[in-house]
Formats: C-alpha cells, sequence, structure tokens
C-alpha cells in the first residue's frame, strides 16, 4: 500500500509539475504578444492564421507577403524568380493579375490562369518598360550574379508609383549573429557554395549574404526608395540570451554618439532600423520600396 501510495504522488506531482511548466509557458507568450503585438496578419483565402508556438510569432514568408498585398488596391503584379508559382497562386486568390517569370521550361508550368516566361533573370525580365504596379522578388537577390541588374531591371518593369516587395535570409538576426562567431558562416548560408553547387538536386547557391544595409543600397541606386522593412517570424528564444542583446544597444550607442562627429557619417537611422525586433528576431528581411 505505502509503495501505491507513493508512486500515486509521484504521477501527482509530476502533473502538477507539467500543468506549472504549461501556465509559465503560456504566460511568457502572453506577456511577448502584449509588448510584440504581430505587424502582419494573414487575411487571404488559404491562410491558416498567425502561427504561435513557445516564443515565436508570425507566420511562413509566402503567407507574409500575401498579407501585405491583402486589402490593397489589386492590379498587375511581376513575381520574379517565382519558382513553383505558389506566391503567385495566393496572389492570384486575392484578385491580382499575375504574371510570374523563372527558368523552369514553359512547358512544365503548371497554372494555367498566369502567365509565364521563362528567363535567366541575370540578363533581364522579358516584360516591357513600366508593366506593372507591383513587382515581388522572394528569396532570389541573394542568388543571383549582379543584385544591382537585377534591382535595375525590376525598376523598369515598374509604373512610377509603383511598389516592390523583396526578401532575402536575414542575416542579421541574433541567431545568425551567433552562428558567425563560431563558424564564420550565416544562417542559411551553412555549406561551401562549391560542393553545394556541385551537389545533385539541390536547389542554386546561396551566393550573396546581404545586410539591410547593401538591400537597401542596391534598391537605392536603382531609383527605388525603402519604405519599411519587416519579418515574417520572430523567434524570440533569442531573447534569453539578453547579454548579447545589451552589447549589441550598448556599442550601438557608442557608435551613434561618434558618428556625431564632424565628417562622421551619421548612424543613427540604420541603427534604429537593423536593432528593430523584426530584423533582430526575423527569420527573413522583407523589405517594401517604391519607385517615385
Amino acid at each position: 500500500m505505502r509503495a501505491l501510495h507513493h508512486r500515486a504522488r509521484k504521477r501527482m506531482d509530476h502533473r502538477r509539475s507539467r500543468t506549472g511548466a504549461a501556465v509559465r509557458k503560456n504566460l511568457i507568450v502572453q506577456v511577448l504578444l502584449h509588448y510584440n503585438p504581430p505587424r502582419h496578419r494573414c487575411k487571404h483565402p488559404e491562410s491558416t492564421g498567425e502561427a504561435v508556438a513557445f516564443l515565436k510569432v508570425g507566420t511562413d514568408l509566402y503567407h507574409a507577403v500575401a498579407d501585405w498585398f491583402s486589402g490593397r488596391t489589386p492590379g498587375k503584379v511581376l513575381d520574379v524568380g517565382t519558382g513553383d508559382g505558389r506566391l503567385s497562386s495566393h496572389l492570384h486568390a486575392l484578385g491580382y493579375t499575375m504574371a510570374a517569370c523563372d527558368c523552369i521550361p514553359e512547358n512544365d508550368w503548371h497554372l494555367k490562369d498566369i502567365l509565364y516566361r521563362q528567363c535567366d533573370i541575370a540578363k533581364g525580365l522579358p516584360f516591357d518598360n513600366e508593366s506593372f504596379d507591383y513587382v515581388v522578388c522572394t528569396e532570389v537577390i541573394e542568388h543571383v550574379e549582379n543584385p544591382f541588374a537585377l534591382c535595375r531591371e525590376i525598376k523598369r518593369v515598374l509604373r512610377p508609383g509603383g511598389a516592390v516587395i523583396m526578401s532575402t535570409p536575414n542575416i542579421l538576426n541574433l541567431r545568425s549573429r551567433f552562428k558567425f562567431l563560431l563558424d564564420g558562416s550565416f544562417l542559411f548560408y551553412n555549406y561551401p557554395p562549391i560542393e553545394w553547387d556541385q551537389k545533385e538536386g539541390r536547389p542554386h547557391v546561396h551566393a550573396y549574404p546581404i545586410r539591410y544595409h547593401e538591400l537597401e543600397y542596391y534598391l537605392y541606386k536603382a531609383g527605388l526608395t525603402v519604405d519599411d522593412a519587416f519579418t515574417n517570424l520572430r523567434s524570440y528564444s533569442w531573447r534569453l540570451f539578453f547579454p548579447m542583446e545589451l552589447l549589441l544597444r550598448l556599442h550601438a550607442r557608442h557608435m551613434e554618439k561618434r558618428s556625431q562627429r564632424k565628417d562622421h557619417v551619421a548612424l543613427e537611422r540604420i541603427y534604429r532600423r537593423i536593432l528593430s525586433d523584426d530584423l533582430l528576431f526575423g527569420t527573413h528581411l522583407i523589405v517594401h520600396a517604391t519607385r517615385s
């Protein structure tokens, strides 16, 4: 009897421990959601809603981009580097007139309601000048040989006042910075490009790690102005490594003060952007730029 009583007490203690852990976990999530409300909620037909896992807030990349388009005035959209056309399909369901391009042969294109043209993106886009209201280019620029040329082509096919949504892996988040300290490579850039390129069945190489600084500059030189930067999924588990975040913020404050000296380049604007929660904890860097 005593042994049975002992086992019963252990089971009760275990249940209480699990219940307490669940309550603490839920409390942490609720606090993070209160002080860091999600900026983008998915509203398109295929969205399953916002994903909230432990210390993670957001959704996948395509849903985040489709969410940006929801509620805006429908127009003509070009999906550069469309891949399997999943994003084009999402935007088509929202009422946008879609066109897409990539290196996939036209005979393999399966979305009959969406205009598709095969092309080598590095050599130009096979569309007329100023023919689109929007251009989306997700996870492409880090692959191309000349990011400047790609941005100039995007600006060429975009109408005045049109908008660009472009994304690339966010190498400025805390996880990526920590990984760079350990092995000299960023998140999403794990393998040597040559070995990755020679491996059969692999997707195209991530050749160029691009910070917000460079992406903004590529677009600026093409005649496009970045209006906003955001992410799709924030992983707040890295906020538990608060000494690292604190060190970054202290260093930024020191550099901002130094930049105020005569003949120095101002740094306040760029630090305000790259030390936002979206860039410190976000998985992908997504920018919205316009053609004036």
